[in-house]
């Protein structure tokens, strides 16, 4: 991302307009940053699951749906 949009302004609204804008209105390129953010955080929870005993979280593991 551009210098401009290295910090989060706390004013945003229309989140998916800034993250395009912080591409230079490449929304292609956008949305591949957004889902290798999205496989980096899976890859991160994935690790933390296996870290963690399942007492600590009282049996609960997540799963790939919304709730």
């Amino acid at each position: 991302m551009g210098n401009v949009c290295a910090e989060i302004n706390e004013q945003v609204v229309d989140v998916a307009a800034y993250v395009i804008q912080c591409h230079d209105g490449d929304a292609k390129a956008a949305v591949e940053t957004l889902l290798d953010e999205i496989e980096h955080l899976q890859q991160q929870l994935s690790v933390a699951v296996a870290a963690m005993g399942r007492g600590f979280t009282r049996g609960w593991i997540p799963n790939g749906e919304r709730e």
